[in-house]
């Protein structure tokens, strides 16, 4: 079977949960590919519990809050930063809201933090 590309494909009238698709790489020239079904898809699919939410912390700021319901006190924190280095020193979640503090920064710095 030719490989197809999901956007070339056409729509289907139904998808059942034993319809199964295949996924296949290349890694240095080993050829590797695993099926899977829809039903399986659909459960992993439904498994990914995450937000990312997003602020930037301001030049010469110290800290940045970031606010969404999505947060509280027992969820599990990734944060990231799009300058290499710089991460923050402290760290305080409540209901609803996550407070990151830095070093002052001389450049405005976006901050991303997964919450799940």
């Amino acid at each position: 079977m030719a490989d197809v590309k999901i956007s070339d494909m056409s729509s289907a009238a139904s998808i059942n949960s034993g319809d199964y698709v295949e996924l296949s790489q290349n890694i240095s020239g080993t050829q590797t590919s695993t099926k899977a079904t829809i039903g399986n898809i659909a459960a992993a699919v439904k498994g990914i519990n995450f937000v990312d939410l997003t602020g930037t912390l301001s030049v010469g700021a110290t800290s940045v809050t970031i606010s969404n319901a999505a947060i509280t006190t027992t969820s599990t924190i990734d944060i990231y930063t799009d300058v290499f280095g710089v991460n923050p020193t402290n760290v305080t979640v409540t209901t609803g809201q996550i407070v990151l503090t830095f070093e002052t920064q001389e450049s405005a710095v976006n901050v991303k933090v997964r919450v799940s």
